[in-house]
């Protein structure tokens, strides 16, 4: 699994890097196969946006969320990913037959 940290308007911190890599590294164990997270971190004025964009084999899942705070509005789009991520796991069936 590939994870690419960058940021929009301003550099990204070394503790802000590892604290998404720390986080990002649960989805391993989500039981899809995951190819690649990208990660954008924008500041507008105030603002601080955080984007998460998963891809792997038949799968997408884009997030974005904004707070006053950079950590918060990664944990904010964390969550809605690791939501979406569970819904999809949950809707993968196997259709092989079982043997007795």
């Amino acid at each position: 699994m590939e994870i690419d940290i960058s940021g929009r308007h301003f550099h990204v911190t070394e503790p802000l890097k590892q604290y998404a890599a720390e986080k990002l590294g649960k989805f391993d164990k989500a039981g899809l196969k995951i190819e690649a997270i990208h990660v954008v971190f924008d500041v507008q004025k105030f603002m601080h946006i955080a984007e998460i964009v998963v891809r792997g084999k038949e799968l997408r899942v884009t997030a974005k969320e904004q707070s006053t705070d950079a950590y918060a509005a990664f944990d904010k789009c964390f969550a809605n990913v690791q939501l979406q991520l569970r819904r999809t796991h949950d809707r993968v069936k196997d259709h092989r037959k079982k043997a007795i």
